[in-house]
């Protein structure tokens, strides 16, 4: 077999401590035949951990290079899928009870992922990723911080977001240049249900189109002007920046906004 090479294109970055490891698929609580997704397992170093729970583990892999290294360590215990993860149709591997997903995840794939991840949130019971510190920290940010905007709406909407522990740059091969956070979601219980999600989301990111102004500027691609000023004041200030706004506020501008 050739010898494997990292591919920066891909944002590879191998772990290498297997302490590390065990730490996130402790985390996940796997139980016995419990349905598991694996993004970009790599070498197989978290894949081996979590095979030891004898759950039912399906490992999403892009790199081809990578396919003979994960076949002939673990044949069919794995079912390897040989896709990238962002095009796939998740609904055909979805099972019959919730899954789990526990991965390092390719830095660059980070945001469209959890994204995606929180639009079928109701198929997962857990998911515990290593993404960037930076954006594990925009993923648990309150509304008037820098690192707010709809990545934190989103992923709080959708889950309860906890940042478990910090890992540093050394423990990979190569080494990233920036630290790496490992973060569970836990799906969010009585979260406020909307009629229009579609619309809600439209909302929140066109406040922050531009974060610099205020929410009469940038909400003018929504609606008109008139509109705009029928509920300047009501029930949300619109001289206010999106990123001043709490989830139950964006609700209420959603609510007057779909009201016009």
């Amino acid at each position: 077999m050739s010898e494997f090479k990292q591919k920066k294109s891909l944002g590879q970055h191998f772990l290498t401590d297997k302490n590390i490891v065990a730490k996130i698929a402790k985390l996940a609580e796997i139980e016995k035949d419990e349905p598991v997704w694996e993004i970009g397992p790599g070498k197989g170093i978290l894949t081996t951990e979590l095979l030891a729970y004898n759950c039912q583990l399906t490992c999403f892999e892009l790199d081809r290079t990578l396919f003979p290294i994960l076949e002939e360590k673990f044949g069919k215990k794995i079912n390897l899928v040989k896709q990238d993860i962002l095009k796939a149709d998740w609904q055909q591997y979805f099972a019959k009870q919730k899954l789990k997903i526990v991965a390092n995840l390719p830095y660059q794939i980070t945001s469209p992922f959890l994204f995606k991840v929180a639009q079928f949130s109701q198929q997962f019971s857990l998911v515990v990723v290593m993404i960037q510190k930076e954006v594990a920290k925009r993923i648990q940010a309150g509304a008037g911080s820098k690192d707010y905007g709809p990545l934190s709406l989103k992923m709080q909407y959708y889950f309860e977001p906890k940042y478990q522990f910090t890992v540093k740059p050394h423990v990979f091969v190569p080494p990233p240049k920036v630290d790496s956070a490992v973060i569970s979601l836990k799906p969010r219980e009585n979260r406020p249900e909307l009629e229009d999600e579609k619309f809600f989301w439209r909302v929140v990111e066109t406040a922050f189109g531009q974060r610099r102004k205020m929410l009469r500027r940038n909400l003018r691609q929504l609606t008109s002007q008139e509109n705009l000023f029928k509920i300047q004041n009501n029930p949300i200030d619109l001289r206010r920046r999106g990123e001043t706004l709490s989830e139950a506020e964006f609700i209420q501008l959603y609510k007057a906004l779909k009201s016009l």
